[in-house]
């Protein structure tokens, strides 16, 4: 019985439908998630750098 799953889910995969559809969500979804981390990453950087160029002028 669990071979048989297997032949199943291999058939599956091999499927066009299913490379298409894998690509679709891998370019859209990971693209966005990606480009969020980067934008928080540099919203943290930003805020550092802001953060010190209030220090340097405030106690300078």
């Amino acid at each position: 019985m669990p071979y048989d799953y297997y032949e199943y889910l291999k058939k599956q995969r091999e499927s066009e439908e299913y490379t298409e559809s894998n690509e679709l969500v891998r370019q859209t979804l990971w693209r966005e998630t990606v480009n969020f981390k980067q934008s928080q990453e540099w919203l943290w950087t930003e805020e550092k750098i802001l953060i010190r160029l209030y220090r340097l002028l405030r106690y300078t």
